[in-house]
C-alpha cells in the first residue's frame, strides 16, 4: 500500500509537471506546442483564419499568408477552401510572387468553387500571366454565354496581358471593348477609360489623354478609387485641349482663307463630301454596335433557359433567387429589366413619325457652303479676330506645356509657331518672345541673345524691354508706382480745394511727360474735369477726352470720357452739374477700405461666397480677409462683402486681380465691384442708391 501511495503521489506530481508554465525544463516552442493541441479540431480553421485577419490589419501580409496556408489543412467544406485559394493568390500577387498567386487561383478554378468566384479567379490569373494559354483561357471565357454580362472585364484582362506583351494596339482595341460592352458596370467602364488615358498621357499626347480622363469622370461616382484624381486630370488638361483645337482651327480656316475663290469653294464641297460620308459610315457602326449589344443583353437573359435539369430541381432554383437577389435587389416582374435606362433598340424607326397635332420641323442643313462661308476669316475685321484668338491659343497652350506639364520642348514649339506668325500688333507676339528668350536664358545663349534683340528692336519701350536692360527694373517701377499714388492722392485734394490751376499743371506735366505713370488716364480725365470748372465753351473739352478714349480703350477712365463726349456733343447746357451728388459720400484716402461685389442673376449668396472664399484662398491666402453677405435695395440684390484692406492700393490690387481671373469665380469676374470705405458703406445701405455711389466711385477711384 505504502508503494502504491508513493506511486500515486509520484504520479501526481508528474501530472502536475506538465501543466503550461509550472515546469521550467519546458522550451517557449513546446508551451506553444501544449496550448495549440489543447485547440479543438473544429475550430481550428477558424482560428488560423482569424490570426491571418489580425495580421492584415496589421499590415502583416507575410504572416497573413503563413496562417493562411495553415488554415487550408484544416478547411473541411470546398467552398472555404476555395476562398482560402483566392485571397492566397491576391496575397501573392500583391507580394511579387507571381507563380504562387498563380497556383493559387488555379487550384480555385479547378475546385469548382462558385460561378463568381471561379470568374475572377480567371481573369485574377490572367492579368499576371502571359503567352498563349492565358489568351487561348480568356477567348474562350468569351465565347461561354455565361460570361457575356462580363465580356468587359475579360476584355480589360486581355488588355493588360497585351500591354505585358509590347502590343499595345491590339490593348487599345481590347479597352475600346471594355468600354463599349459596360453598359451596367460603370465603375469598369470608368477603369477602361482611365487606362486609356493613362496610356495617352505616358506618350505625351495629353489632348488625346484629356479626352479619355473626361469619359471617365463623366461615368464613375465618388465611390470610384481615385475619383478626384480623374477629375483633376480631366480640369487640369481640359484647357490645353481648348488651346490646341482653338490654334488648329483658326490656322485651317485662315489657310483656307488664302486660297482662291474657286479652289477655296472646291475644297469646301470635297470637306462637305468627306464629312457626310463619314457620319454615314458613323451611323453605320453605331447601329451595329447598337445590334451587337441588343444581342450580347438577350444572349446573357436567355442563359440557362436550355437547360432542363435546373428548372426541376427546386432546390437549386430556389438558391439561384436568393443569389439573384443578393445581386440585383428587389426587381419588378417586367420587361428589360437589367438595362439602366430600358433602352430598346428598334432599327426600323420611321423617320417620318411626329407627335400628334405638332407640324414636322425640317432640321436646317448646315453642310453647305454659304454657311460654312461665314466661319472663313475673308475680310480684314475677321481676320484680325481670327489671329487674336490664334495667338492667344498658341501661347496659353505654350504656358500650360511649360509650366504645369513641365515639357519645355512642346512649349517651345508653340511660342515659336506664335513669333513666326509675325503679329506685332498682338501682345502675345511680346509675350512669346520673352517666354523662348527665359527658356534659352543658360541653356543656348545665342538663341537667348537673339530673342532679346528682337524684343528691344521691336518692342523698345515694354516692361519686358526696359527689363532686360535694368534687371531692377520692376523694383524700381514698383517704387515709382507708389510715389505716383501718393502724388495722385494730393492733387486730388487740390482738386477737391477747388484749386484747378495747379491741378491743371500737374496734369499736363504727367500727361506729355510720364507715359509710363500708373495713373496717367486718371490725370487725362481730371484735367478734363477741371477744364469743365474753369471753362465756359465745354468743346475745349474734347481734345483730351478723345485722347484719352484713344489711348485707353476699354478702361473705366474711357468709359467716363466717352459719355461727357457724348454729353457735350448731344448739346447739354454749359451748366450742367457733373457734380450734383457730392458731399454724399467722403473721400479718405486714409481709410481701410472693403470690397463690396454685386451678385449677378442666378448666382445666388451661398454660391457667390463659396466662389469668392475659393478666389481668396488661391490667391490672397496670407491676407486674412473676411467675408459677409448682405441683400441690397428694393429687388433684395445679393453682395458679397470682402473686408477689410489697409488702404485704396491693396482694394485696387486686389478688384484688378478680381476683374482678371476666371478660375474659381467664374462669371463673377464680370459683376459690378466696388471698393468702399466703412462710413461710405453705411450711407450706402442707409440712401440705397447705387447709382450715387457709382458716381462718386467714377469720380474718386
Amino acid at each position: 500500500n505504502e508503494e502504491q501511495g508513493e506511486e500515486k503521489s509520484t504520479s501526481t506530481k508528474k501530472k502536475k509537471s506538465k501543466i503550461p508554465g509550472k515546469s521550467k525544463s519546458k522550451s517557449k516552442k513546446d508551451k506553444d506546442d501544449d496550448e495549440t493541441a489543447k485547440v479543438p479540431k473544429e475550430i481550428r480553421f477558424d482560428l488560423e483564419k482569424t490570426k491571418a485577419q489580425l495580421a492584415l490589419e496589421k499590415d502583416d501580409k507575410e504572416k497573413a499568408i503563413e496562417y493562411l496556408e495553415a488554415s487550408l489543412k484544416h478547411a473541411r467544406f470546398k467552398d472555404d477552401v476555395a476562398r482560402v485559394h483566392f485571397i492566397l493568390g491576391q496575397l501573392y500577387a500583391d507580394q511579387g510572387d507571381k507563380q504562387k498567386a498563380q497556383e493559387h487561383f488555379t487550384e480555385v478554378i479547378k475546385g469548382r468553387a462558385k460561378f463568381e468566384m471561379v470568374f475572377n479567379a480567371r481573369l485574377k490569373r490572367a492579368f499576371l500571366g502571359t503567352g498563349e494559354k492565358v489568351k487561348k483561357d480568356l477567348n474562350k471565357m468569351l465565347k461561354d454565354p455565361k460570361n457575356s454580362e462580363f465580356k468587359d472585364q475579360i476584355y480589360y484582362a486581355m488588355a493588360e496581358i497585351e500591354f505585358n506583351e509590347g502590343n499595345d494596339q491590339a490593348a487599345i482595341n481590347n479597352l475600346h471593348k471594355s468600354a463599349f460592352y459596360s453598359t451596367n458596370n460603370t465603375r469598369q467602364k470608368g477603369m477602361a477609360y482611365e487606362r486609356l488615358g493613362d496610356y495617352r498621357f505616358e506618350q505625351r499626347n495629353y489632348v488625346k489623354a484629356q479626352k479619355y480622363y473626361d469619359s471617365c469622370a463623366r461615368v464613375i461616382t465618388d465611390a470610384y478609387p481615385n475619383a478626384d484624381g480623374v477629375r483633376g486630370k480631366a480640369q487640369s488638361l481640359a484647357k490645353l485641349v481648348v488651346a490646341v483645337e482653338t490654334a488648329n482651327r483658326e490656322d485651317s480656316l485662315q489657310r483656307i482663307a488664302m486660297m482662291d475663290e474657286s479652289t477655296r469653294e472646291k475644297f469646301i464641297k470635297d470637306e462637305i463630301k468627306r464629312v457626310k460620308k463619314a457620319e454615314e459610315e458613323r451611323k453605320r457602326r453605331e447601329q451595329e454596335r447598337l445590334r451587337e449589344l441588343q444581342e450580347n443583353q438577350n444572349l446573357s437573359a436567355d442563359v440557362g433557359n436550355g437547360s432542363k435539369w435546373y428548372w426541376n430541381n427546386p432546390k437549386v432554383v430556389r438558391e439561384g433567387t436568393e443569389e439573384f437577389r443578393r445581386l440585383w435587389g428587389q426587381r419588378e416582374n417586367e420587361d428589360n429589366w437589367r438595362r439602366s435606362n430600358k433602352l430598346e433598340v428598334n432599327i426600323n424607326l420611321d423617320s417620318n413619325d411626329v407627335v400628334d397635332g405638332e407640324e414636322p420641323v425640317e432640321p436646317e442643313d448646315t453642310l453647305t457652303v454659304d454657311h460654312l462661308m461665314t466661319f472663313i476669316p475673308l475680310t480684314d475685321s475677321m481676320m484680325q479676330a481670327s489671329n487674336t484668338r490664334l495667338m492667344k491659343a498658341l501661347f496659353d497652350a505654350g504656358r500650360i506645356y511649360n509650366d504645369q506639364l513641365k515639357e519645355p520642348d512642346m512649349a517651345r514649339k508653340q511660342f515659336e509657331v506664335a513669333l513666326g506668325k509675325g503679329i506685332m500688333t498682338d501682345p502675345h507676339d511680346l509675350l512669346s518672345a520673352y517666354q523662348l528668350y527665359d527658356m534659352a536664358k543658360g541653356r543656348d545663349a545665342v538663341k537667348a541673345e537673339n530673342y532679346k534683340q528682337y524684343i528691344l528692336v521691336n518692342y523698345p519701350s515694354s516692361d519686358y524691354a526696359n527689363y532686360l536692360r535694368d534687371p531692377d527694373y520692376f523694383i524700381k517701377k514698383k517704387e515709382r508706382d507708389a510715389l505716383a499714388v501718393q502724388e495722385y492722392v494730393k492733387v486730388l485734394e487740390r482738386y477737391e480745394r477747388a484749386l484747378y490751376y495747379p491741378v491743371l499743371t500737374k496734369a499736363n506735366k504727367v500727361i506729355d511727360e510720364e507715359p509710363d505713370n500708373i495713373y496717367r488716364a486718371k490725370y487725362m480725365l481730371l484735367k478734363a474735369m477741371c477744364l469743365g470748372k474753369t471753362e465756359s465753351d465745354k468743346k475745349k473739352l474734347l481734345p483730351v477726352l478723345e485722347m484719352l478714349v484713344e489711348e485707353y480703350p476699354g478702361t473705366e477712365e474711357a468709359d467716363r470720357g466717352q459719355e461727357m463726349i457724348d454729353i457735350i456733343n448731344n448739346g447739354y447746357s454749359q451748366n450742367v452739374n457733373y457734380e450734383e451728388n457730392a458731399g454724399i459720400y467722403v473721400f479718405d484716402e486714409r481709410a481701410p477700405m472693403r470690397i463690396i461685389v454685386f451678385l449677378p442673376k442666378g448666382v445666388s449668396s451661398q454660391a457667390g461666397i463659396s466662389r469668392v472664399s475659393s478666389f481668396n484662398n488661391e490667391y490672397f491666402g496670407l491676407e486674412g480677409l473676411s467675408l459677409d453677405t448682405k441683400l441690397f435695395g428694393k429687388d433684395q440684390q445679393g453682395l458679397v462683402m470682402i473686408k477689410e484692406f489697409e488702404d485704396e492700393i491693396k482694394a485696387t490690387n486686389y478688384i484688378t486681380a478680381f476683374k482678371n481671373t476666371k478660375k474659381h469665380l467664374l462669371n463673377l469676374n464680370e459683376a459690378k465691384i466696388f471698393m468702399i470705405s466703412k462710413e461710405n458703406m453705411a450711407t450706402l445701405f442707409k440712401r440705397m442708391s447705387l447709382q450715387e455711389y457709382e458716381d462718386f466711385y467714377k469720380e474718386y477711384y
